[in-house]
């Protein structure tokens, strides 16, 4: 842990080695609150502002990953390989699918280097988020004018 910090220009912190050892365990999209409160129910003294920051750092800094759920909420993933969420509208479910390769690189990367050859921007970082229906969304019809879920 404390290499795989300092590989990412971050100092060892107890609370950070907390956040890291529980994305560690398996693979998990969840929210500030939620990484909060599987801690405290395991005993961990760690308060709410302490998560956020140190999630905020971990993220910056490339060891986990930040993204937006259905809601708008932050979420947070420990798998920091390129990949995409696919993320459903009805359920929040979220599925990890492997960066497409375009011209031997991942697809964020060619975009990047597209974008800025046609526009002579630097584009920091291009974000893709894939929303649609998981096969384990409710049965009803869209169209049908009934709701899932209430």
């Amino acid at each position: 842990m404390r290499d795989t910090l300092r590989a990412h220009g971050l100092r060892f912190s107890r609370p950070r080695a907390t956040i890291l050892s529980y994305f560690g365990e398996r693979d998990r999209h969840v929210s500030a609150e939620d990484v909060y409160l599987d801690l405290r129910r395991r005993g961990e003294d760690l308060s709410l502002s302490t998560v956020y920051l140190n999630l905020n750092v971990l993220s910056e800094a490339g060891v986990l990953r930040e993204f937006q759920g259905t809601g708008g909420q932050k979420l947070y993933d420990g798998n920091p390989s390129p990949h995409y969420h696919v993320i459903c509208r009805e359920t929040g479910e979220v599925l990890d699918v492997p960066a497409p390769v375009v011209d031997g690189v991942p697809l964020n990367q060619f975009l990047k280097r597209t974008i800025e050859e046609a526009t002579g921007w630097e584009v920091e970082e291009p974000r893709i988020q894939l929303r649609g229906r998981s096969p384990n969304a409710g049965a009803a019809d869209p169209g049908d004018g009934s709701t899932s879920g209430s």
